[in-house]
């Protein structure tokens, strides 16, 4: 019955409860809940509106206690990035003898003046005579650990186990409820005087590993070194038997606390401690002095040296506590008032000195230089100190706060032990900062605290503290909304993001809005009919819960505006035209990943229609009149993207007026194709027949960004008016259709953009003959600058393959990439990005015939179409074409394969082309080609080939750019999603703490992004072609395969 003991003892002593210790906690969950769900949903709501591309999905919380553990970070984390080094020097003696050296320390310690320490480091050269003016001989302890709380096992555990916090409590719950150790959520450090510790020990002696230790505790008496707190509830965590069953993590944690138990019941280790001082400066020895006493050197007399020396004498709790170390020093035998002299010095020359002791002993000295270091970054352990003594947060709550920040990408951890602030912590404290508010220091939760003492002691009602840190808060809440701007400012360059204006934009702040304005129309508005089944057509925003890992996001990633890396296949918001017959009707236009916010362009009168179209796409209105056209669509593109028409988005407010059925120059540059119907099939109902889809599917969106990229300088030839406008302000601006209408501008925003001048898109028909030396090699990336050409030297499938990138500087450069192919001689027509090429293959025809390699199983391989020299190329919808036949590129330039299906489906005997490098069946090891797939029979039709990714080359392109760039990543140490913000830890505010690699993104410490590593999420594709974006039933191919 002894177990339950503690259960009798409270049930036969009934009292009254404590309603002062209940109404301390409701005001502190009252006063919790209402601040941070304020602060956070104020956070929350507007910085995803602010920064669209990288918080869209990001949860950014506000706690009372958050926000102070994340300003120990971010301030441990500013000493150290702004810590600047100085220099100084110090003097050290190493004296030998006996086989035994021993280094002298100054008692100066370090001057931080070279001459200054110099003339001394020269004065002891000159007078090196030294003499022992002090030994001292004393007990030395080390004392043994206190009893264990919670935040000493959550401490010792991140120390020593390298386990961090959140998952040591876990692991140490999980051993109480299986009986192994006591509660281990405890503020006590105090062994109650009737517990039985000696009956815990004696279990312990079950156990080999410390079985002798524990008989020896026996023997000695059990003497626990307790602390000084107690929170009157639960006793120190101690183990309660055996654990030798035990594994992994839990047999670690379990041996701590064991290990821990059995060191704080036994007796201190006991040591003698040497200390000898050295006067030394003297340039002689002086004289024999009359009697037996021997005159000491002072101070005055020369420089000052100590040195110290260690012998264990009895171990005790270190033969168990295995956490700890005392080392031992060994110390040569000296006596008071020995010569140290210099070891060419004989003795022999000193007779008159027979009767004084001389110490002959090699002195080595050396002016040791040195600089200051930086303060350590924080660990969790250090962490957890400073919330202890701030007094944020409980001992139960420390690893949850830990744990949380780093959920929200506020810290990450450096080299799996040292906590770093991420860009958006960083920015969020630096926000508040320039605000003039504490929000990230401790003061405020520690005067909560404190006002809940005194409830607890009855100083102050549950009442009073709301009433005062509610009005409190609330008065700091009306400023920081007052200040927005600011905390925009300090994210903005923090994220390298450009800050969105959403001061025009209609709503509370609990009020999220999409990028259609105050215009009159919404976002679901009927845009046009369906060319499919005559249904309306609308604009609608998806949002998918698919994130970027922040692996995958750097500094220089296209998502965020700059040139570079890989795009993710799906953003969280997506902008596209759906018809409403959906599912029946599967007819979407879907925009590309440069498409930050679409809306329905108005103008003062209302929509703005597209008369050029409105036979075929004129939306129905009320009854059964239709509208003069289509409604015309305001895009806002990302921040610098320049379209080949010449539309440059150099502002975040300026929109992009056209029609995108109409539009062919936009069609081609987002990646679009509009299936046009003719009226007379339009009346039909909607048949669950093959889906109509138009440009890119979901999740290979992002690719058609790669669209903008290639861009060649054809001759100049009349312009084709277009239009941008931005959401404020009247001026008037010219259609796509050619008239002017007027729109709505701010002042401070130009309404134009260069002209078509000098532009013409790479898919139209042109005759080779027209295309001038100068064209063929002026080859300009989406900056409108002449690209350059490189070279890849990385070792792999590309190496000395010959490529072009952006030719702008470093702080304005765009992602274009290309290779440089055997088509560049044919001039820009033979590279279109959108379509497959078509040349006559030169050279010698029967070696590049016989360089083809074998068919896959299941395909004949039909060999190259015939080819003639005969006459110049010419232009077609897909390349050029000779007269004597065509050759297929795929779109790693080489020439496609062209096969022929023999097994036993509906396209048995069909031929198409396929990549050389990617063909099915292959067995050629790692696919390293373009998945490229074209019917034989549709080469030349308006039909686009299956599989067909909305960027020339993508395979090719991204694997090029990997070759120059280091793919590494970085994850918070919880492994959870990280969601769409860039890379932490953030870029250094100096050069003493981050370093720049080649391609410009900056890493702390020196170190790789290859340091921390999160997993690599894949894309579904689909089961029949192959291709991502949609599934088997959906397949555009179902209707063509079997």
């Amino acid at each position: 019955m002894h177990h339950f003991s503690a259960i009798r003892r409270a049930v036969e002593q009934l009292t009254v409860p404590d309603y002062r210790v209940s109404d301390a906690v409701d005001a502190r969950q009252e006063l919790d809940l209402r601040i941070g769900a304020a602060f956070t949903r104020f956070q929350t709501l507007r910085l995803r509106r602010v920064f669209p591309n990288v918080l869209s999905n990001q949860l950014i919380s506000y706690g009372s206690c958050q926000f102070p553990t994340l300003g120990f970070v971010v301030e441990r984390f500013r000493e150290v990035d702004r810590f600047i080094p100085e220099p100084f020097w110090r003097i050290v003696i190493t004296a030998e003898r006996d086989g035994k050296a021993v280094d002298f320390q100054w008692k100066r310690g370090r001057l931080f003046d070279q001459d200054c320490c110099r003339a001394y480091y020269e004065h002891i050269l000159e007078n090196r005579y030294g003499q022992i003016v002090e030994v001292t001989k004393h007990p030395k302890s080390k004392w043994r650990p206190v009893a264990m709380h919670t935040v000493e096992l959550e401490k010792l555990a991140t120390r020593k186990l390298r386990i961090g916090a959140k998952a040591a409590m876990h692991l140490a719950e999980r051993l109480y409820t299986q009986g192994y150790i006591s509660y281990p959520r405890t503020e006590t450090n105090i062994f109650p005087a009737n517990m039985d510790l000696a009956g815990l020990v004696r279990t312990q002696t079950q156990d080999n590993r410390w079985a002798a230790f524990a008989s020896r505790v026996l023997e000695s008496g059990i003497h626990p070194r307790n602390g000084k707190s107690t929170d009157k509830a639960h006793p120190p965590i101690h183990p309660l038997k055996l654990g030798s069953n035990l594994q992994g993590d839990e047999a670690r944690l379990y041996e701590l606390v064991t290990r821990h138990f059995l060191a704080c019941v036994s007796a201190d280790a006991q040591g003698a401690e040497t200390i000898v001082r050295l006067c030394i400066g003297k340039p002689s020895i002086p004289g024999p002095q009359s009697g037996a006493q021997v005159n000491l050197l002072s101070p005055e007399d020369g420089e000052m040296f100590e040195a110290k020396g260690l012998v264990i004498l009895q171990p005790n709790y270190l033969d168990v506590y295995i956490y700890d170390r005392w080392v031992e020093r060994d110390m040569p035998a000296f006596t008071l008032g020995d010569w140290i002299l210099p070891i060419n010095i004989e003795s022999s020359l000193f007779p008159d000195f027979a009767c004084m002791s001389l110490r002959i002993v090699a002195l080595n000295l050396q002016m040791v230089p040195g600089q200051t270091s930086p303060p350590p970054l924080l660990t969790e352990a250090d962490l957890i100190s400073l919330m202890d003594r701030h007094g944020i947060g409980t001992d139960s709550t420390h690893a949850d706060h830990i744990e949380t920040i780093k959920q929200r990408l506020y810290v990450g951890l450096e080299q799996a032990k040292f906590l770093v602030p991420g860009q958006l912590g960083m920015g969020l404290v630096e926000g508040y900062d320039a605000m003039g508010f504490d929000m990230s220091k401790p003061y405020l939760r520690a005067e909560l605290e404190a006002d809940l003492r005194l409830i607890c002691d009855g100083h102050k009602t549950k009442d009073e503290v709301l009433r005062h840190h509610l009005a409190k808060y609330r008065n700091l809440f009306q400023r920081v909304v007052a200040n927005a701007t600011l905390l925009d400012q300090s994210l903005a360059v923090r994220l390298e993001q450009t800050a969105e204006d959403v001061s025009t934009l209609p709503g509370s702040v609990g009020e999220t809005f999409s990028f259609i304005g105050s215009q009159q129309a919404a976002a679901s508005q009927n845009i046009a009919s369906c060319p499919s089944c005559s249904r309306a057509v609308s604009l609608r925003q998806r949002r998918t819960q698919t994130q970027q890992p922040l692996s995958e996001i750097s500094h220089n990633s296209p998502s965020l505006g700059s040139p570079g890396e890989h795009v993710d296949s799906a953003r969280p918001t997506s902008w596209f035209l759906s018809c409403s017959g959906y599912p029946l009707c599967c007819y979407a236009v879907w925009f590309p990943d440069s498409v930050l916010s679409v809306r329905v362009a108005c103008g003062p009168d209302g929509p703005l229609y597209c008369s050029r179209c409105s036979s075929i796409y004129a939306p129905s209105t009320q009854g059964s009149e239709r509208a003069p056209g289509p409604l015309k669509l305001a895009f806002r593109l990302r921040r610098n993207l320049r379209l080949p028409n010449g539309y440059h988005q150099d502002d975040p407010n300026k929109e992009y007026i056209t029609c995108v059925f109409c539009d062919h120059d936009v069609q081609n540059a987002l990646g679009i194709r509009i299936n046009v119907v003719p009226p007379s099939t339009n009346q039909r109902s909607a048949q669950p027949s093959s889906p109509r889809i138009s440009g890119p599917p979901a999740t290979t969106r992002p690719s058609a960004v790669r669209r903008l990229s290639p861009a060649r300088r054809p001759p100049s030839h009349p312009s084709t008016p277009f239009s941008s406008s931005t959401s404020s302000g009247s001026r008037s601006f010219t259609s796509a259709a050619g008239a002017m209408v007027s729109s709505r501008f701010p002042n401070h925003v130009a309404s134009s953009f260069p002209s078509l001048v000098d532009f013409q898109p790479s898919t139209v028909n042109r005759d080779l003959s027209t295309v001038s030396e100068s064209d063929q090699d002026a080859i300009v990336c989406n900056c409108g600058v002449q690209a350059l050409l490189l070279t890849v030297k990385k070792v792999g499938p590309n190496q000395g393959r010959l490529f072009y990138r952006c030719g702008g500087g470093s702080t304005s450069s765009c992602d274009f990439f290309q290779w440089k192919t055997p088509t560049d001689s044919l001039g820009p027509l033979a590279s279109s990005t959108q379509t497959p090429q078509l040349m006559p293959p030169s050279g010698d025809r029967q070696s590049w015939r016989a360089s083809w390699s074998p068919a896959p199983t299941g395909y004949a391989n039909v060999g190259p179409l015939s080819t003639s020299d005969d006459g110049p190329g010419t232009s077609s919808g897909f390349g050029t074409s000779t007269s004597g036949g065509t050759v297929v590129l795929c779109r790693c330039g080489d020439p496609a394969k062209l096969l022929r299906v023999t097994k036993a489906t509906a396209n048995q005997g069909r031929e198409f082309y396929a990549c050389p490098n990617s063909r099915p069946g292959a067995d050629t090891g790692s696919s390293t080609g373009c998945n490229f797939f074209l019917w034989a029979d549709s080469a030349v039709g308006s039909q686009p080939p299956m599989g067909w990714h909305s960027s020339a080359n993508p395979q090719s392109s991204s694997r090029g750019r990997r070759q120059g760039r280091s793919g590494g990543s970085t994850s918070a140490e919880s492994g959870v999603s990280l969601g769409h913000v860039p890379m932490w830890p953030p870029p250094a505010s100096s050069g003493l703490r981050g370093s720049t690699s080649n391609t410009g993104t900056r890493y702390p410490l020196g170190t790789t992004r290859s340091r921390l590593r999160s997993s690599q999420a894949t894309t579904r594709r689909c089961g029949l072609c192959g291709e991502t974006g949609h599934t088997r039933p959906r397949c555009p191919r179902n209707n063509t395969l079997n």
